[in-house]
């Protein structure tokens, strides 16, 4: 009975993976149904956080699957390790406790308040929220006031969609949200008769942050990401899919 010397063994071994290759990283996304930035299983959707993590898991060598889900249970996924990104975070300290935030945003919305069509502009400064019920998503951050603020008549819910379906039913008098969703959606679904944005602007700036698990295997990974998404910015990217956003649906 003959042996294989050691060397030759290791050499056909190293030869024996280079002919088949290491199948790339799953990275599962949490995301909700929200148009634009939801990503969907079909191929044909598309928003801004749809081209950035298709061509961030590209890049990464990742095997990209998607699980929808409302915002809340995507973050409660998040911190048991069960999916391993998001896109479309604001930067919150304890949430920070169980994802890690990507270096740089990649993309930067602004704080609104809509209201239906007469209404809206009853809201010209922060006193005129008083009295009025108002719609927001859980666990979405906008700006300090707003947030710590107990004496407002909050209605929180799952997701935008349903904001809106309430707004138009009549069943909350306000939402909030960033521009660069209601926006776009408001034009998606030629709402725009009905639905506009309150003249009182908190001049808030939210920057958007891809964050990672910390129990996901990517968060090891993190400074990979990091330098996509710089590269994206170097390269113009960042900027191309958000001024499209910008411009709504052709």
């Amino acid at each position: 009975m003959s042996f294989i010397p050691l060397r030759y063994l290791s050499l056909f071994l190293v030869l024996a993976a280079s002919a088949f290759p290491v199948k790339a990283t799953e990275m599962l996304l949490a995301t909700d149904k929200w148009s634009p930035g939801a990503i969907s299983v079909s191929k044909s959707k598309s928003g801004p956080d749809v081209d950035l993590i298709r061509e961030i898991a590209r890049r990464s060598d990742a095997d990209l699957k998607v699980a929808q889900m409302p915002w809340g249970r995507g973050l409660a996924s998040m911190q048991s390790g069960a999916v391993d990104v998001m896109t479309g975070l604001a930067y919150r300290a304890e949430q920070a406790e169980y994802i890690v935030y990507t270096d740089m945003p990649y993309s930067k919305c602004r704080t609104a308040f809509y209201a239906l069509r007469g209404v809206s502009q009853e809201i010209r400064g922060y006193p005129d929220l008083s009295g009025r019920q108002i719609g927001y998503v859980l666990h979405s951050a906008h700006f300090d006031r707003f947030d710590k603020d107990a004496t407002l008549n909050k209605v929180g819910v799952p997701a935008e969609q349903t904001l809106l379906d309430m707004l138009l039913k009549r069943r909350i008098a306000v939402v909030i949200g960033t521009d660069c969703q209601f926006d776009y959606y408001i034009k998606e679904q030629g709402l725009a008769s009905l639905v506009e944005k309150a003249p009182y602007s908190p001049g808030a700036a939210v920057d958007l942050f891809l964050g990672v698990s910390r129990k996901s295997v990517w968060a090891r990974r993190i400074d990979v990401l990091n330098s996509i998404i710089r590269d994206l910015g170097d390269e113009g990217y960042l900027d191309r899919i958000a001024r499209e956003y910008s411009h709504g649906p052709s």
